[in-house]
This record gives C-alpha cells, sequence and structure tokens, in this order.
C-alpha cells in the first residue's frame, strides 16, 4: 500500500524545466533543466549575422566550436534581428552517436526556469511538426516540447554542412 502512494506521489511531482524564450508565434518552448549547461552571450563570427532554416553559425564557447541555431527559423518563421553579440542557451548533447556535445539555441530573451506539476499540462491536440515532440496547454499557454533527437540530427546535419563551406572557402 505504502509503495503505491509513493508511485503516485512521484507521479505528480514537478517537472523542473525552462522556458527558453523565443519569437516563435503563438507559442512558448520549455526544455528539461537538465539540458542546459549554460545560459551566455555569445559574438557570431565577422559577417554572419544571419541564421537561416537550414543554416547553424559556428560561435565559440568556452574555448570551443559550438553550432548556434535559430528556432524560429527552422520552423519557417521571420529571424529575429541579431546583432553581431547574441544571447543563447548552449545546451547538452544527448546522442552519444553524434559528435554533438553541445549546441546553442538563439533566445529572444531570457529563460526562466521553473517547476511545471503534470496535472497543469492540458493536451493541445495533434500537431504536425516533427520538430516538436508534443505541443501542450501549461499553465494557458501554448507550449512546444522538442523532440530533442530530432532538433539534434537537424542540428549535426547543418553542422557539417557549416564545417564543409568553411572548409571549401579555405581551399
Amino acid at each position: 500500500m505504502e509503495q503505491q502512494s509513493d508511485r503516485s506521489m512521484a507521479s505528480e511531482a514537478p517537472l523542473r524545466a525552462v522556458r527558453l524564450p523565443t519569437q516563435l508565434t503563438d507559442l512558448d518552448m520549455v526544455v528539461p533543466y537538465a539540458l542546459i549547461a549554460e545560459i551566455t552571450d555569445v559574438s557570431l563570427p565577422e559577417g554572419s549575422i544571419r541564421l537561416g532554416r537550414n543554416e547553424a553559425s559556428m560561435v565559440e564557447w568556452r574555448g570551443q566550436q559550438v553550432p548556434l541555431i535559430s528556432i524560429e527559423a527552422m520552423n519557417g518563421e521571420p529571424v529575429p534581428t541579431i546583432g553581431r553579440r547574441v544571447r543563447c542557451a548552449v545546451l547538452y548533447g544527448t546522442d552519444p552517436e553524434r559528435a554533438l556535445p553541445y549546441y546553442a539555441v538563439l533566445l529572444s530573451g531570457v529563460p526562466r526556469s521553473e517547476q511545471i506539476m503534470p496535472a497543469h499540462i492540458e493536451s493541445a491536440g495533434p500537431q504536425d511538426n516533427a520538430l516538436w515532440k508534443a505541443v501542450v496547454r501549461i499553465g494557458g499557454r501554448l507550449t512546444a516540447i522538442p523532440d530533442i533527437r530530432m532538433l539534434e540530427e537537424r542540428v549535426d546535419q547543418m553542422r557539417i554542412k557549416e564545417t564543409e563551406g568553411a572548409g571549401q572557402a579555405l581551399s
């Protein structure tokens, strides 16, 4: 009997997440808190103040190059106007099969850490975007939960394309 009540309490335990501010139309985005390596400012390489739908810009973070992507561009929406210095969330890569230990997501504001009660998550119906694992309502707000593996696959493809392009430019 005690085990059963422990399980039901565990399923109602709050989920720790970070709401990442983007300029997605009518949609917030949350990721698990454990995926966030750091929220920071980075400088874009000279002449790289544009992020396209299938493009990543390589930026320096803690002495290494990481791909920076725009969730808005990946969803076919206008990319926020950006300057040479941008705020991003650096996320841990989760797939050991990929050589993608970190990647960065362009932010349009300051992210917020929050605790989400499972009871406050409501279904928002089916969605047709492969980038989202689910689109739900949390506290009345339409919120996207990204499919991290799909996101990492797309980022990795963009990173490889960017790296190959830079190698060809040096030839």
